[in-house]
């Protein structure tokens, strides 16, 4: 039987003895299917990229330029360069890139990978009853507040190895471990930033009683797991953002701290990672808005003395 080449939704074709060794940007142009190519087949770009769905082992390796390119771009390894993939036996893929536009998001534009999974810890924080504050202020004075309470946030963020991954009106979502690293480790810097976070709350606070006569409380949330890091929005504006379900998990643990009156709660999975390191509080087992079951959450009152870890201790004991 004369082995094919299958284009997922689209056409299968008889792969000819002549036509074996061929890679599959050949026969995608001369069998008629519209596969991209911007660069011509250099290996220059990543619009000819398909999908393999089976048979994977019928594609020559990677050549040293499709490996360069899937590393910059984050591919994974079942998505291949159809000008560097040749074929030798029976293959079915899907094409990636379908029109203009898909081209465009396609290109590359900072350098780092377009996608890649990686395990975090993420960190949810968030003001309480800040929408009246706001209200009975001037627009230029929440501002002004806004951001001197972020800095303070911000600072303890990056004193334990975190990176602010984006502002919510009066809340922040912070990732740690983007640079590698044993999870443990990323749990307790997490950690250790939302007890300093805490501290430097009581700073802002000060200012804000002296020339507000008011103060913030604030609500926490950790948790860790394996997400989806890349980079999001329009061409013009994209941002490095993580998604997954750890993601959803940490802003549902945050939610949680203004109905359990706690500063600071983490889930079980950290709770397991930083055991031994620092000092908790209350248990709670309760349900969390769109997770299914009961969550067993903790509530983290300062760390253990002399726990190591990146940056100065907040609240050891």
């Amino acid at each position: 039987m004369t082995p094919r080449v299958a284009f997922e939704h689209e056409r299968s074709v008889a792969l000819a003895r002549a036509e074996r060794g061929s890679t599959l940007l050949d026969l995608a142009v001369k069998h008629g299917i519209p596969l991209m190519h911007a660069c011509g087949g250099k290996a220059r770009c990543s619009t000819c990229r398909v999908r393999v769905l089976e048979h994977g082992a019928n594609l020559s390796p990677r050549t040293p330029d499709e490996a360069a390119l899937a590393v910059e771009k984050g591919l994974p390894d079942d998505v291949r360069l159809a000008c560097q993939s040749r074929v030798t036996g029976p293959v079915t893929v899907r094409r990636l890139v379908i029109d203009a536009e898909d081209a465009e998001l396609a290109a590359p534009s900072t350098g780092r990978p377009v996608a890649r999974e990686a395990r975090l810890a993420i960190l949810m924080s968030d003001i309480r009853s800040f929408t009246p504050f706001a209200a009975a202020h001037l627009p230029y004075d929440v501002i002004h507040i806004l951001n001197r309470y972020f800095r303070t946030m911000g600072e303890a963020v990056y004193a334990h190895g975190g990176a602010i991954d984006k502002y919510m009106g009066d809340g922040l979502m912070a990732l740690f471990g983007l640079d590698g690293g044993e999870p443990q480790g990323h749990c307790l810097n997490a950690v250790r930033a939302g007890l300093a976070m805490l501290d430097g709350l009581e700073r802002v606070n000060a200012y804000l009683r002296e020339h507000f006569e008011t103060e913030f409380r604030i609500g926490i949330g950790i948790a860790s797991g394996e997400v989806l890091i890349g980079e999001m929005g329009h061409p013009r504006s994209r941002q490095l953002t993580a998604i997954g379900d750890a993601v959803n998990l940490a802003s549902r643990i945050e939610g949680a701290t203004k109905r359990t009156g706690a500063s600071l709660l983490i889930s079980a999975g950290v709770r397991e990672a930083v055991k031994g390191a620092v000092r908790v509080g209350r248990r709670f087992e309760t349900e969390l808005a769109g997770k299914s079951g009961l969550h067993v959450l903790h509530e983290v009152v300062g760390l253990r003395r002399g726990t190591r870890g990146q940056g100065p201790g907040p609240r050891d004991q």
